[in-house]
């Protein structure tokens, strides 16, 4: 996706697609190729099964979008001291990351 070149062990669902360097034997039935995009559609569209958090049945992806906005736009976003530790936590790696980067 940025331009990386990507090896598979094993044989996962997207090996043969010509997508990655497949390390392992891939099965001669998989001779189709796939582009990226129906590849994020396959992984995040068609194949998972999501759950409205409202109601508890099955959702499609836009359904499961337009609620975590909605909850997230509402403010109801509570900072637990774990929450309030990672965010403590990322900042001192940033700046850590940041300090070693110029030297």
């Amino acid at each position: 996706m940025r331009n990386k070149k990507v090896a598979t062990h094993g044989v996962p669902f997207y090996a043969g697609w010509g997508l990655t360097e497949d390390l392992g034997p891939v099965p001669e039935r998989r001779t189709a190729q796939r582009s990226i995009t129906e590849l994020v559609a396959a992984t995040l569209i068609l194949y998972p099964r999501y759950i409205d958090p409202v109601t508890n049945l099955p959702c499609s992806p836009e359904v499961l979008v337009k609620r975590l906005s909605a909850f997230t736009a509402a403010g109801r976003r509570r900072y637990t001291p774990l929450i309030g530790a990672r965010l403590l936590q990322g900042w001192f790696m940033r700046t850590l990351f940041w300090l070693k980067s110029r030297t």
